[in-house]
């Protein structure tokens, strides 16, 4: 099938970005060749990394500024993908089929497609919160929200060694027919935002796990440094995303 006649499609990436690193750029460039790469193949046309509001409170995160300026610097080579602040913009908490919702919606129209096709790109282990219940009995994810999102978009699930997304899915009596499963062999490992700030707060060098424009950006206005009255610099309260 030929890019011409290829469907589109856009990839969208969730979280916190605190900060991006390596691994949050392969799980897209694996994404694409997910896609690509399928008997009836999509041309995937973008890749948007969507970072969370700092404003719902949740956990320690860099203000919403140096999250979004870090994406920015760490795709400013990609050609492809970009970061976005439209959850940023909000100011409110953004449900993430909210957000699937509205790129989805801005991409037809930039693309004159309205057949274009939105994938959200996640870590097995975050497949697997889908089914997770809080302490107060409720779910961490509404069961319509995974519905819509397995079905209505679709998945790109870049496998983590110890989950099992495929059950949770299973669990859901979901159709995982808009739902792929994607292994790092090229360049495995298990590069993390929360090893990258550890190793900041201890004075290590986290270079060539994050892009160096992102390195700098980060020694230039001392983030993630020793905690100071159980703080770390630069740092705020804010959430997860789901």
């Amino acid at each position: 099938m030929s890019e011409m006649s290829a469907r589109k499609a856009i990839l969208i990436s969730c979280g916190s970005f605190n900060p991006p690193t390596n691994a949050h750029l392969r799980m897209m460039e694996l994404a694409r060749d997910e896609l690509q790469s399928l008997p009836s193949p999509y041309s995937v046309v973008e890749g948007i990394y969507s970072p969370v509001t700092s404003t719902y409170v949740h956990k320690p995160l860099a203000s919403d500024e140096h999250r979004l300026k870090m994406l920015e610097k760490a795709t400013q080579s990609s050609g492809w993908t970009r970061a976005d602040g439209w959850e940023i913009e909000r100011g409110v908490w953004s449900r993430t089929l909210e957000v699937l919702t509205h790129h989805r919606k801005e991409a037809r129209l930039r693309w004159k497609d309205s057949s274009l096709d939105c994938f959200l790109v996640a870590g097995g282990d975050l497949v697997e919160s889908f089914g997770r219940i809080l302490p107060d009995g409720k779910r961490l994810w509404a069961a319509e929200d995974v519905k819509a999102i397995v079905e209505e978009y679709g998945l790109v699930i870049i496998q983590r060694l110890g989950s099992d997304p495929s059950a949770t899915l299973h669990s859901f009596g979901l159709s995982s027919k808009k739902s792929h499963s994607v292994e790092e062999t090229t360049c495995p490992n298990d590069v993390s935002s929360t090893r990258l700030r550890s190793a900041i707060a201890e004075g290590k060098s986290i270079r060539y796990t994050t892009p160096d424009a992102v390195v700098d950006y980060i020694h230039k206005h001392g983030l993630y440094q020793r905690p100071v009255n159980g703080m770390m610099h630069g740092m705020n309260g804010t959430a997860s995303h789901v």
